[in-house]
């Protein structure tokens, strides 16, 4: 893909000097740069924020309350005798952050909750069904709060950032369950 890419840019440049407008090259290499920053440190600011969150819940016994409240989602999709009640804790916690849309954020209680299963994982070269199954949750999560996609669509000046949030329900409603289908699927014929 990188040599795909700068093939691209190549090119680009190439055509600009010969059409004889180098300028916007240099302008939109320069504007380009600049949106970059002001997007990382929007982004990072909203990360830093949730993490803090998390982090006190994780300090207080609410990241213990959020666990019992997923506790019944995990009894039917994961076999919770290989889960430690630390690696239930940090599963919700992740699952929760994915829920309200800051994935970024959820990264930190994915690897704990990854190392506490690790812990339980008779597989020493492979990963368990639990987290093969955890890493299909990450990646097509639920999200009832797109708020990293609702902020980078009001950095951008849209009229009504919060528009997706509709499809954005049913576009992760079906990955989610045609992903846990798949996996569950999977991790029978595999083992």
């Amino acid at each position: 893909m990188s040599k795909i890419w700068s093939f691209m840019i190549i090119i680009s440049i190439i055509i600009a000097f010969f059409i004889g407008n180098p300028d916007i090259i240099i302008n939109s290499i320069m504007d380009s740069s600049k949106n970059a920053i002001e997007n990382v440190i929007t982004l990072a600011a909203m990360i830093c924020f949730w993490s803090g969150i998390f982090n006190i819940f994780d300090k207080t016994s609410i990241s213990k309350k959020f666990s019992k409240i997923f506790k019944i989602f995990f009894k039917k999709i994961f076999n919770t005798k290989e889960l430690s009640d630390k690696a239930q804790e940090y599963m919700s916690m992740n699952i929760s952050t994915n829920i309200i849309g800051i994935g970024n954020a959820a990264t930190i209680n994915g690897i704990k909750a990854m190392e506490e299963m690790q812990k339980n994982n008779k597989y020493v070269d492979k990963p368990s069904d639990n987290m093969t199954i955890f890493v299909l949750l990450n990646t097509a999560s639920l999200q009832l709060i797109p708020t990293n996609m609702i902020a980078m669509r009001a950095i951008y000046g849209s009229t009504d950032p919060s528009s997706i949030v509709i499809p954005v329900w049913i576009v992760t409603f079906l990955s989610l369950i045609s992903g846990i289908i798949s996996i569950k699927i999977l991790n029978k014929k595999i083992r």
